[in-house]
């Protein structure tokens, strides 16, 4: 699988968007999941791909819909965090977040039988997340975020208490503090 040249989504907000299109390419394929006693191929595909398809667009705040939501958070070991917008402020609100809801999807090891669980739809998401080198494009992007804030942060502090606090901390010697 080639990688797809990664680029930033525009989003309202905190959190960086990296749009991916080759992670929905191609769309999953039916005759190769197993029917569980509760979906069968096409509706694991169908959500499988809408998954995919959310990650691929920067995941926007726009496509977590409630289907997403309650799917995700039967897969790859996340839980429900109580409600749609808990789970939307644990995974998706920063950067970080992200890095680490992608990080959590590659690192499961994708427990149980097909014909029982999601694991083959796991698989899959998994393997093109992986593929795509996704979870190191944003702990990179998390990075340069972090630093454009500390900079922002340090600017604001040398304007506030003036160029003296750039220089190095002058050390002090201990002072012996007596008991009397």
């Amino acid at each position: 699988m080639t990688r797809d040249k990664i680029s930033i989504a525009p989003e309202a907000g905190t959190a960086i968007g990296l749009q991916c299109p080759r992670l929905r390419r191609p769309p999953l394929d039916p005759s190769a999941l197993t029917a569980t006693p509760w979906d069968d191929p096409h509706a694991k595909a169908r959500m499988g791909d809408a998954i995919l398809s959310f990650i691929a667009r920067g995941m926007p705040r726009s496509g977590f819909t409630k289907a997403l939501y309650r799917r995700l958070s039967m897969m790859f070991g996340f839980i429900a965090c109580y409600n749609q917008q808990g789970f939307w402020g644990t995974h998706f609100e920063t950067t970080d977040a992200r890095a680490a809801f992608l990080e959590q999807i590659v690192r499961w090891p994708c427990w149980g039988a097909p014909d029982a669980t999601w694991c083959d739809v796991e698989r899959e998401i998994a393997t093109r997340i992986r593929a795509q080198g996704l979870v190191a494009s944003y702990q990179q992007a998390a990075r340069r975020e972090r630093t454009q804030q500390e900079r922002e942060m340090l600017a604001h502090l040398l304007e506030k208490y003036g160029p003296e606090v750039s220089g190095p901390m002058q050390s002090r010697s201990p002072e012996q503090m007596g008991l009397l």
